[in-house]
């Protein structure tokens, strides 16, 4: 639901009125605009959405039944966009075309991607360097060593990576 907010709403009456949302089984997302104050809040609980819409502080109130609330173009004023560096975006008025093979298993592989990469002007390569199987411990993929290979051959040719995290342990080494 998206819970429109007075705008001299007291911290007090936001304060009362998450405590009630969480209560139902949501969670709220604050969202700010130009004009306005928001509340995002997803949760699956039904309830009568009156007795949220009468509280202190709360100017309006909406039901919306959208998978993807907080992302739907239907309650964006404008597309999201993400800018990776050195001009390369997702999202926007452009199109951003990601290749590049399921896992990462040799430098052979590499360099021919990115060399069909660069050809073709795409500027982001994803590829699995821990590639799961069907078993929680096993991988496809040349793992951190493959990961330094991946990155330095897409570096030398301006090109973004994209790659899995599978585990917390690995976010610090991938960095």
């Amino acid at each position: 639901m998206i819970i429109q907010l007075e705008k001299n709403v007291t911290t007090e009456s936001l304060t009362k009125l998450d405590v009630i949302i969480q209560e139902l089984g949501y969670k709220t997302t604050p969202v700010k605009t130009q004009f306005q104050d928001y509340l995002v809040a997803t949760g699956k609980a039904d309830f009568d959405i009156r007795n949220i819409g009468s509280l202190e502080g709360v100017k309006d109130i909406h039901r919306v039944t959208d998978d993807y609330k907080l992302v739907s173009k239907k309650w964006k004023l404008n597309p999201s966009l993400v800018e990776l560096g050195d001009g390369v975006k997702i999202g926007g008025s452009e199109l951003a075309i990601m290749a590049g093979p399921c896992s990462i298993e040799s430098e052979e592989q590499i360099e021919t991607t990115v060399q069909f990469l660069v050809e073709n002007g795409i500027k982001i390569m994803r590829g699995g360097v821990y590639k799961p199987r069907s078993s929680p411990y096993s991988f496809r993929g040349l793992g951190i060593e493959g990961l330094k290979i991946f990155y330095k051959h897409c570096k030398e040719n301006g090109i973004k990576i994209i790659t899995e995290v599978m585990q917390v342990s690995q976010i610090e080494p991938m960095l």
